[in-house]
């Protein structure tokens, strides 16, 4: 006997690209409207012209990863900090993100899909707090500056 439990893992990814490319525009939907619903908390800087158009790449992020194994969410996430997004916005993404992919999957392929959209989520939220990290010490260096040309 098989064991169907351990599918994979191109073809579990090849199967998803697929319904994300399929469903694509509902996806994309979905994560406009997180990121509506979100906007107020987010920092002031996220412009809601852009909403739309952060809505697309991100479905179209979620798509390379599948299509591309040595592909990195990381810089997904420094995007969406650069934005203006707050963690709760990116953790919202992710929960759509599950949940779109819970709709079009048997229950054998939950588990290893769930696994894999983990990986991704993670490598996101890293590139999130890594650009929060940058953001920090550059303002840390330009208080260091400011005050060392105070004492001069």
């Amino acid at each position: 006997m098989e064991d169907t439990d351990s599918a994979q893992p191109e073809e579990l990814r090849e199967l998803l690209a697929q319904r994300v490319e399929v469903q694509r525009a509902d996806l994309a939907d979905r994560y406009l409207a997180i990121l509506r619903e979100s906007l107020f908390s987010n920092r002031a800087q996220v412009r809601p012209s852009i909403l739309k158009s952060i809505a697309s790449e991100e479905a179209d992020a979620l798509l390379n990863f599948l299509r591309q194994s040595g592909f990195s969410g990381a810089a997904r996430g420094e995007v969406l900090h650069q934005a203006g997004f707050n963690a709760g916005a990116i953790l919202k993404l992710g929960q759509v993100t599950r949940q779109f992919l819970l709709n079009h999957l048997e229950n054998r392929q939950i588990a290893p899909m769930l696994v894999l959209v983990d990986v991704y989520q993670e490598a996101v939220i890293e590139g999130f707090v890594q650009s929060i990290d940058k953001e920090q010490l550059i303002e840390l260096e330009r208080v260091r500056n400011a005050l060392q040309r105070g004492e001069s």
